[in-house]
């Protein structure tokens, strides 16, 4: 027929657009290969992470928050104290200009009570500017909690997704595997890759494959035996082509799958 000759499980020959495109579609990395267990014990984790890390933020804001009442209080407590220091200035200022008539005196005591109003509006102003630093530094406190627990649940998404992959891949392999062995095609050349999980596991299923290549090629060698005797003895045809199909059929199960036909390795 003169249609495109189709090779194994991709269309169009080896290395033609067709089969270089869907070849890298397959070979492209997709670590949810069971989105439900993955995304489960994912959020787990998370769910965890972030209620530990809730926690720690309700005892750092408390902390901030009695730290900030106290320097309120200080606030306030440096105005009242202010506010008497001006008044018992004034009434001092006033108390000399009425019962002294030496304008020196005066002068002296005007200086030392602007001198000390003028100390306690330095002391009042640093207890404010104290103030609004504690203000600030709780405000980026809050504001860097906030961005690091955002990107700590996002990190951590990501690292369960990646962690529940190396489980969940050799799993996928695992199934597909089966698969092909419950059809009789018992040549295994797939490993799982480097730090995937469960490898005791993936070497017991390699080991039971070993033991049926040797048991079908045991029953093969008995096989072409009753083959042979069958044709030197002038069995009938229709015998003869049905050992000669089962034997097709023990041998494709014996031999590795075709490159053409073998997917990309699972990444």
């Amino acid at each position: 027929m003169g249609g495109q000759q189709t090779h194994g499980l991709w269309p169009g020959p080896p290395g033609s657009v067709p089969s270089v495109i869907m070849a890298y579609a397959r070979s492209k990395k997709s670590y949810l290969l069971d989105p439900r267990f993955q995304l489960k014990w994912t959020a787990y984790l998370v769910v965890v992470v972030v209620l530990v890390m809730t926690g720690l933020g309700f005892v750092i804001a408390r902390v901030a928050g009695r730290t900030s009442d106290t320097a309120h209080l200080a606030v306030s407590q440096a105005e009242k104290a202010f506010e008497e220091s001006r008044t018992n200035s004034i009434l001092a200022m006033r108390g000399v200009q009425l019962n002294s008539d030496d304008p020196t005196l005066a002068k002296v005591m005007e200086d030392s009570l602007a001198e000390l109003e003028a100390q306690s509006a330095k002391n009042l102003a640093d207890v404010r500017s104290r103030q609004e630093d504690i203000i600030r530094d709780r405000r980026n406190l809050q504001l860097v909690l906030a961005v690091a627990g955002l990107a700590l649940v996002v990190l951590l998404f990501g690292m369960g997704v990646v962690i529940t992959h190396r489980i969940v891949g050799p799993v996928h392999k695992m199934k597909r595997l089966l698969r092909r062995v419950s059809t009789g095609r018992l040549a295994i050349e797939e490993r799982l890759r480097r730090g995937d999980e469960l490898e005791d596991l993936f070497d017991t299923f390699l080991q039971m494959t070993y033991s049926l290549r040797a048991m079908q090629a045991a029953r093969l060698k008995t096989l072409d035996d009753t083959l042979r005797r069958a044709e030197a003895t002038g069995a009938a045809a229709d015998v003869l082509a049905g050992m000669r199909a089962l034997r097709a059929q023990m041998v494709l199960g014996l031999e590795p799958r075709r490159a053409s036909v073998i997917p990309p390795p699972m990444v």
